[in-house]
């Protein structure tokens, strides 16, 4: 089985990335995304690359595949959450809250808004989005290693989570009365357009894989939909700088349209 990318090779498949999801593969990334790529030839039994590549060029669903697992990004639950606490500590629990998690990968972002929410009596909804199908299913299942669980306190760990058994037992489960707030669907930040405007939109640890003019568009595209006064959130390890979206910034990572 061939699974050491040619440069021809990766540039067509960082292309390919690019161009669906705006993710700029550098060449640092190579044992990356071959790592991923010996993945999928495995699952579908392609021994090497060059057959590979004209695979995904007629199937749709493993072209999905290919992009879903080259896409996919670690999270888990509470990850940054000083965003959350300021939220909790700024906005009036009597406002209604409609809530965008962009780029929400496997729906720990979104959870973890919702406990903390649901446990401070605030009224809200909260949309998921990513562009990974396989992402989205695991979201909306809401069952996860507990691993992931390790930040979240004790006592919303006990209210807002089922323990596994059995088969599951080191797993947990988001209970009903949470995903009753969050919904998912599959949306592209580079071509979707959104039906619908926010309070607050998160968009986390991934404006860090795109280039520039990206990263403008995407910025602006998410402005769109976020009402007047409304916080925008980016990763902690991002930054706006030489993109002017008509934000103030209030706090590192933290910004607000102008009402």
């Amino acid at each position: 089985m061939q699974t050491t990318l040619t440069e021809k090779q990766f540039k067509k498949l960082a292309s390919l990335v690019y161009n669906e999801s705006g993710i700029n593969l550098s060449e640092n990334k190579v044992s990356l995304l071959q790592a991923r790529i010996a993945k999928r030839l495995r699952a579908t039994r392609i021994n090497s690359i060059t057959e590979y590549i004209e695979y995904i060029a007629r199937d749709q669903a493993e072209y999905t595949n290919f992009i879903d697992g080259v896409t996919t990004n670690h999270t888990f639950f509470f990850r940054e959450n000083k965003h959350c606490e300021f939220i909790l500590k700024t906005i009036d629990r009597t406002k209604h809250l409609k809530i965008w998690s962009a780029a929400s990968s496997s729906g720990e972002e979104a959870y973890s808004i919702a406990v903390q929410l649901l446990s401070a009596s605030y009224s809200f909804e909260i949309m998921g989005t990513d562009i990974s199908a396989t992402m989205l299913s695991i979201a909306r299942k809401g069952v996860y290693p507990i691993e992931r669980a390790q930040a979240i306190p004790a006592d919303m760990l006990y209210r807002y989570f089922k323990k596994g058994m059995n088969d599951y037992q080191n797993y947990i489960k988001v209970k009903d009365e949470v995903k009753k707030h969050v919904t998912f669907t599959r949306y592209n930040l580079i071509t979707d357009i959104a039906a619908d405007t926010y309070d607050i939109i998160f968009c986390r640890n991934v404006m860090i894989y795109f280039d520039q003019q990206t990263k403008m568009k995407v910025v602006a595209n998410l402005i769109k939909a976020l009402k007047p006064s409304g916080y925008f959130i980016i990763g902690q390890s991002e930054n706006l700088l030489g993109i002017n979206p008509g934000l103030s910034s209030v706090t590192p990572s933290i910004y607000r349209k102008g009402s």
